[in-house]
């Protein structure tokens, strides 16, 4: 069952050295980059744009005059025109390959948990899986042979240190400072 592509990709990677080395960017007005690039931010995020100038110009809040003399063919070049829509091809492109990177992504994870699957299942059916394996410190697997600190074996370890304590002489592990106040 395929889940839904719950979010598109958030953003597109761009190069500045690769904007400016085009010559219709550079040939461009100030103005001209400006609408540029806003019309490539609609494009990421809504695929694509009126071809219309009057409605670019009602989308950017623009006169459509200036919509006129902003919408040169330098500014054109980037994107293509289909249906009564403008598409930046260089971005559909790149969205594209997104989509097919998760989708490989998606369909090996798919195939890699279905193997770790499968193998987990054969691993199952035989008599080794179901035992136990031995801890390290073990030796059977019977528990009851395994020996616990109690708090018996944690006083005995700590005798010298108790005896010692309170009678003002001086006990191998207690700090300067502990020595000094008497503690």
């Amino acid at each position: 069952m395929e889940k839904p592509n719950k979010r598109p990709a958030p953003a597109y990677q761009e190069f500045a050295s690769d904007m400016l080395a085009k010559r219709e960017y550079r040939l461009m007005e100030f103005s001209e980059k400006g609408l540029l690039f806003h019309m490539r931010l609609e494009c990421w995020v809504n695929k694509c744009l009126p071809s219309q100038k009057s409605e670019l110009a009602k989308m950017f809040n623009l006169a459509e005059l200036e919509i006129e003399t902003m919408l040169t063919q330098n500014v054109l070049s980037f994107f293509t025109e289909k249906n009564g829509s403008l598409f930046c091809t260089e971005l559909d492109a790149y969205r594209e390959n997104l989509e097919a990177t998760k989708a490989a992504l998606s369909e090996g994870g798919r195939k890699g948990g279905q193997a770790t699957q499968k193998i987990s299942r054969q691993a199952k059916a035989t008599l080794e899986a179901e035992v136990k394996p031995l801890r390290r410190d073990d030796v059977s697997r019977n528990e009851g042979i395994r020996e616990e600190l109690t708090n018996k074996g944690v006083i005995d370890v700590h005798k010298d240190w108790l005896n010692g304590y309170g009678d003002g002489k001086p006990v191998v592990g207690r700090s300067s400072l502990e020595q000094s106040r008497g503690i």
